[in-house]
């Protein structure tokens, strides 16, 4: 077995046995890495609360041919604040499973891995009307899934005429190609700027009708792509 070291955010973990976790990660290099803690549930573990989810941890893993090891780890940041808010920790725990659920096993994307470091810290510093939604977007951006919003992805038009939202086509639709969700000119606007990588644009905006719009078009696009629900993100507001 080899012994490899990273920096990674804690997504999920599962009971093993009486005393045992495996432990989901993101790591910056490795991507998705599943791990087994061993003795983590004992009262004196030293692992402790560095293993729970939304945690951003040096850790330290024997490579093994289906989990690997918990051998060391060093946190790095905890995020007290987002775990301490009800809000916000409602809002972690969709970032985190979103991560876990729509982001495949293949070798690891910095790009995403910074995207998610990014997004808790700021989430650790003040919460955002935008912050959950301008993630989502942007996810799916870095993911190859971003929505087509230059015209319609059925015929190809473009214009005023692209009023509503196709989460299964994953854009725009014109009015032949309707009976899909309305859809505003304002939460378009949004959403290119969210997948264009302009967060701060989106998160100097106030509450409004749009940003519902834009967060309910976002948790959509996102279930479509998995066809199931992120449970997290479902989980009441505060």
């Amino acid at each position: 077995m080899a012994l490899y070291s990273e920096h990674a955010v804690v997504l999920r973990t599962w009971k093993l046995g009486e005393a045992d976790r495996i432990v989901s990660m993101y790591g910056a290099q490795s991507g998705k890495i599943r791990a087994v803690a061993k003795g983590v549930r004992k009262t004196r573990s030293k692992f402790g609360a560095r293993l729970e989810p939304i945690s951003y941890i040096d850790v330290q893993c024997w490579k093994g041919r289906d989990l690997d090891i918990v051998t060391q780890v060093e946190s790095i940041e905890l995020f007290p604040a987002i775990k301490s808010d009800l809000e916000r920790l409602r809002k972690g725990l969709g970032i985190v499973e979103v991560i876990e659920e729509l982001v495949g096993d293949s070798s690891g994307d910095f790009e995403i891995f910074r995207l998610l470091v990014r997004v808790l810290r700021r989430l650790e510093q003040g919460d955002s009307h935008y912050l959950l939604s301008g993630f989502l977007w942007r996810l799916l951006q870095v993911e190859g899934l971003a929505p087509q919003l230059e015209s319609c992805v059925e015929c190809g038009e473009d214009g005023e005429g692209l009023t509503q939202f196709s989460t299964s086509g994953s854009g725009l639709v014109c009015r032949a190609h309707g009976n899909s969700v309305p859809i505003s000119r304002d939460a378009v606007k949004v959403i290119a700027w969210m997948c264009e990588g302009e967060l701060n644009r989106a998160l100097s905006l106030g509450d409004s009708v749009v940003r519902v719009e834009v967060e309910a078009l976002a948790v959509a696009q996102i279930e479509s792509q998995l066809n199931h629900k992120v449970k997290a993100l479902h989980l009441p507001s505060y």
